[in-house]
């Protein structure tokens, strides 16, 4: 993560993934119809995504969750993955996110759901999680942001009820001080945290599915670039351009592996 930071300041955007940053990408994204083919192309839906979930991980996901579970979804950005998922599974949904203004769309979006899917703006490193006894825990491609690995396992597995669990989304690159075997199932810092904390898990492969999806990104980013700069929103093409060269390269070297990971009945302390 530290060499993908240190790569999208080279290409001009060092305040990537700051709250102001994505308020902004969300604002925009909202609004561009190229952005929505851009979605439609590179993830096989439109659902407003900046992230790495195609639709056969979303389906996935989805297949895990139960109706009337309780669910607290850890980066939720402006919710449209969070309504697929209550949609598609019956489940009760929560979504955090310090992004105020991806927030207050999902928030305005969902106001006719609110019995069963809620957002609440979060510092997520900061503030406390609201909430507790919670049947499963969603962390997809946010677990990079909030510090530690350990500590923020142990924070979010304090949260679940007995007998809940978490559900953690997250990829590896291999980067140059890495031995080869960080990318094996078992071996990843994923993995690392949680051996080191003595949860049982299993994990899920979608490898495949990451690296096809970056190439598709950085293939759909170029070939959009007049369409988004036409409409204003340049901004969002060299936002997915300033990270996907990297994970591009990643991919067809194949030093880039992602897991789903299903964390289950794991005592916990109990915060609340």
């Amino acid at each position: 993560m530290n060499e993908l930071m240190s790569h999208t300041a080279d290409m001009g955007q060092a305040e990537m993934f700051s709250k102001a940053w994505y308020n902004e990408y969300f604002r925009r994204a909202a609004e561009s119809p190229t952005h929505s083919r851009f979605c439609e192309a590179v993830y096989g839906i439109n659902l407003c995504q900046h992230g790495m979930m195609d639709t056969d991980e979303m389906d996935f996901l989805a297949s895990l969750l139960k109706p009337g579970e309780k669910v607290l979804e850890i980066g939720c950005s402006n919710g449209h993955i969070t309504e697929y998922l209550h949609e598609k599974s019956g489940c009760n949904i929560l979504g955090l996110d310090y992004a105020d203004a991806a927030i207050a769309q999902a928030q305005e979006r969902t106001r006719d759901k609110a019995a069963a899917l809620n957002f609440q703006s979060v510092d997520l490193i900061h503030d406390e999680l609201p909430g507790c006894d919670y049947d499963v825990i969603l962390a997809i491609d946010s677990i990079y942001f909030m510090g530690d690995y350990n500590r923020t396992l142990a924070k979010l597995n304090a949260r679940l009820r007995p007998g809940g669990r978490m559900i953690i989304a997250a990829f590896q690159a291999k980067e140059e001080h890495d031995s080869d075997t960080i990318l094996l199932a078992g071996h990843t810092r994923v993995d690392q945290a949680l051996q080191t904390l003595s949860y049982r898990y299993v994990q899920h492969d979608f490898t495949p599915n990451i690296r096809n999806h970056w190439i598709k990104n950085y293939e759909f980013s170029r070939k959009l670039q007049s369409d988004f700069a036409a409409e204003g929103n340049a901004f969002l093409c060299e936002a997915r351009m300033a990270e996907n060269g990297w994970f591009k390269d990643h991919a067809e070297r194949g030093t880039l592996v992602r897991f789903l990971y299903v964390i289950e009945d794991n005592a916990n302390i109990g915060l609340c």
